[in-house]
């Protein structure tokens, strides 16, 4: 009865949205272990000049932000933040604390920065569900997308409270604008939503500068499409994609981080492509409507190579005069090896590595089995929508294999087709234990005669007549073929139909893996996820008498820093720690995790690399304290000393005299001679081990400052963990010099950086061969 049946479907519906509610409650829920455990913290490295910024925008408004020139980073040179910098997680955070202020929550600009990724990891599950939905048409499939997204690894990574990253807001960004790409082919009068999707384009592109990958999955998606419908109206796709490029283009333009990339960028260019064709493949299907196929053929060709002849010269003269950009060292690593892109400072990042195959299993557990069957299923019954989720999936799949980081780019595809396959297994399950599921023997209607073409009956006398006949034969062939075809089809269904006991014990069958799989796949994610939001800036540890203790060694070093050092005290430090020094301590940094100046950053590797008396010649002009991470002597690996190689790396590729295959550690844990003469080795080990002399530091506190004492040990944490020298015989002279904003003064009149550093370190640049630095906003002034 109607009545039974519209209350099953209340039933389902409410069920559907019981299950949203679970999803969005385990979504948020999982990602505050950090907060349980360690409090209000923002996490690692790079959150903190994230945090750093939203807070000079909220004090200081949004023109001063996009003005905002940072002496107190990049010292000597400074940095334009306001125009170097991605502004949407700043912006959404900082309208999230007006908001809070003004509903009266008693939220600090710390506790909104900590919860922003929690609060945006729930929207991102919110639109994988409908994403899912748009995909696969299914309700149940679209839940449990939704639920796997909640709490899939490759997620959490970047989601964590306290994880206050571009990442965290930009996955959102990204799955909404492919639920409105997908929405906008849904039907070709759908095509209107494609103002909704340029807009969400336009905020992933404030908010991430993987917005490139973003533009160029949709413009395969419209490639393939374009080719899917090159004989069909394609109307719909013309508009959406139009509307799109057109509108998204124009609003990523004007972000002064992005400038005209999206118009010079051989990253770019391809989307640009696909718009041209969509524009030439219109014109063409308007075309065929208004004239016959011979000249509709004649037009065609003549369009075809009139275009490529446009096309070849409009590249070959923007090459010649150099309007291109070249790809950057960051893409050319996603096809390549990651230690051969041919920058040393890209390769030293751990997280720019590749995949190793067991990592996929960590990250995404029970889909990597699961996602291959949901991926089969969306080969059958094709639209848009389901094109696009076969794209997507392949596409991710296969950066995420390069690059161990862009394995967060494969978790919604993952989870999408992993769901579509969990709803449809256990919608068959169930339905064969109800006793229903028997597949209808009938097949479907033969396809009527295919009449003559009016090309065809156009042909004279003989040649028509042989045409007609071929293609009386043809059909004659292929319906032997679908006979036979049919045939099998129906014996194949008939002996599935008898073998009901057999199906039953399938479904059970099916049933049990699913609800095994699903248990430990709820297991692994929330044991993981703790592991996943324990903050670097913070450990756990035990005594000796197993007690758990928290080592905070690092923060103990920045907040020294905040008050025992002059307010105008400089740091240097491996870049790594820049953004916490800025962050934490307030103070001024030499390097920070931007890495826009690679020469700079080969200054920096040059010196702590150098011999200590010569190091010393570079340090005295540039800094009043030293900071090295000496976590070796806390029980951790991975300090200074381990990266130290790559400093040796870096700072060879611009100063011929760095020797980077001298500077090493032999398999028994013995330096070779540069290693241990260099100034990061003895700033690490000074005092702690005594085969390391104490020649040039000044050790003892009561004895007079002589010349042959260049540094002095200042602070040293609770564990041994960080370390901080003080920087004997600072250059006052540099110190004056630099004070005068010489690296603004450069920048603003295009001027090279080089003036903004002190005239004593003018003969060691000198010394220098510049790196081909891509990703330099200002390499023009350099030149």
């Amino acid at each position: 009865p109607w009545c039974v049946d519209e209350a099953a479907m209340v039933l389902s519906s409410v069920l559907r949205c019981a299950a949203l509610c679970v999803m969005a409650f385990s979504a948020f829920t999982i990602r505050l272990h950090a907060v349980q455990n360690y409090g209000r913290v923002i996490h690692e490295f790079d959150p903190w000049f994230n945090y750093r910024a939203t807070e000079y925008l909220v004090d200081n408004g949004r023109e001063a932000f996009f003005k905002w020139y940072d002496e107190m980073s990049w010292y000597p040179l400074g940095r334009p933040i306001g125009t170097t910098i991605y502004p949407g997680l700043q912006f959404t955070s900082a309208a999230l604390y007006h908001v809070s202020g003004r509903l009266g929550l008693g939220l600090s600009l710390n506790d909104i920065c900590v919860f922003v990724p929690a609060i945006f990891g729930v929207i991102t599950c919110v639109f994988t569900y409908l994403l899912t939905l748009e995909i696969s048409g299914s309700p149940n499939s679209a839940v449990a997308a939704g639920m796997i997204m909640a709490v899939i690894p490759s997620h959490l990574m970047r989601s964590v409270a306290g994880g206050y990253d571009n990442e965290s807001i930009a996955v959102f960004a990204m799955i909404m604008t492919f639920y409105f790409w997908t929405r906008s082919l849904r039907t070709p009068a759908s095509w209107p939503v494609g103002f909704f999707t340029a807009f969400s384009y336009i905020y992933m592109v404030a908010a991430w500068g993987g917005y490139v990958f973003v533009l160029n999955l949709v413009g395969v998606h419209a490639l393939v499409m374009c080719l899917l419908l090159w004989q069909k109206d394609c109307s719909g796709l013309h508009l959406a994609y139009s509307l799109f490029y057109v509108i998204g283009t124009f609003g990523a333009i004007q972000l002064p981080v992005v400038g005209l990339a999206p118009l010079k960028s051989l990253e770019q260019l391809g989307p640009m492509g696909v718009f041209l064709l969509l524009q030439l493949l219109r014109v063409l299907q308007w075309h065929r409507t208004r004239s016959d196929p011979r000249k509709h053929r004649q037009f065609t060709t003549t369009l075809l190579v009139a275009t490529a002849t446009v096309g070849v010269a409009v590249l070959a003269w923007a090459a010649q005069v150099g309007y291109l950009g070249p790809i950057s060292s960051r893409v050319r690593g996603l096809f390549i090896r990651h230690t051969r892109t041919g920058n040393p400072l890209v390769d030293s990042v751990a997280e720019h590595q590749s995949t190793r195959p067991q990592m996929y299993y960590v990250y995404f557990h029970f889909t990597c089995y699961a996602a291959p069957v949901g991926f089969l299923i969306m080969c059958f019954r094709r639209t848009p929508a389901k094109v696009f989720g076969i794209v997507y999936l392949c596409v991710t799949y296969y950066f995420s294999s390069k690059m161990v980081r862009l394995v967060l780019l494969l978790a919604a595809p993952a989870s999408i087709a992993a769901g579509i396959a969990l709803a449809m297994g256990v919608d068959w399950a169930l339905t064969q234990l109800k006793g229903k599921g028997e597949l209808s023997l009938e097949d479907a209607p033969p396809t009527p005669p295919e009449k003559p073409s009016k090309s065809v009956n156009a042909m004279p006398g003989a040649s028509a007549k042989k045409a007609l006949q071929k293609r009386a034969g043809a059909r004659k062939s292929a319906g032997s073929a679908s006979d036979s075809s049919a045939k099998f089809r129906r014996e194949l269904k008939q002996t599935y139909n008898e073998n009901k006991a057999l199906r039953q014990i399938c479904a059970l069958l099916l049933l049990f893996f699913v609800v095994l799989n699903v248990v430990s796949f709820s297991s692994h994610c929330r044991r993981l996820a703790v592991s996943l939001s324990n903050p670097s800036i913070i450990l756990k540890g035990r005594t000796r008498t197993g007690e758990p203790i928290l080592v905070d060694d690092f923060r103990e070093a920045y907040w020294w820093l905040r008050d025992s050092t002059p307010e105008d005290a400089r740091v240097l430090s491996w870049w790594d720690y820049g953004y916490q020094i800025n962050g934490i301590a307030n103070r001024t940094t030499i390097a920070d995790g931007n890495t826009w100046n690679h020469e700079h950053i080969a200054l920096l590797g040059k010196a702590l690399v150098s011999p200590v008396a010569d190091a010393h010649t570079i340090v005295r002009h540039l800094a009043d304290y030293v900071l090295v991470w000496s976590t070796r002597w806390g029980g951790m690996m991975g300090d200074d000393i381990a990266k130290s190689p790559h400093m040796a790396k870096i700072g060879g590729s611009v100063y011929t005299d760095v020797l980077a295959r001298d500077f090493f550690m032999t398999r028994d844990g013995q330096p070779s001679t540069m290693m241990r003469e260099s100034l990061i080795y003895n700033l690490v080990n000074y005092r702690l081990d005594v085969q390391v002399p104490s020649t040039g530091f000044r050790s003892d506190p009561d004895v007079a400052v002589a010349d042959e004492h260049l540094f002095e040990e200042a602070y040293t944490t609770k564990n041994n963990m960080v370390r901080i020298y003080k920087v004997l015989h600072v250059s006052e002279e540099s110190k004056a010099y630099c004070s005068e904003h010489r690296g603004y003064q450069a920048w603003y009149e295009g001027r090279p950086l080089t003036d903004a550093y002190p005239p004593a370190l003018q003969s060691i640049l000198a010394q220098k061969r510049d790196f081909q630095q891509l990703e330099d906003f200002n390499r023009r002034g350099s030149k």
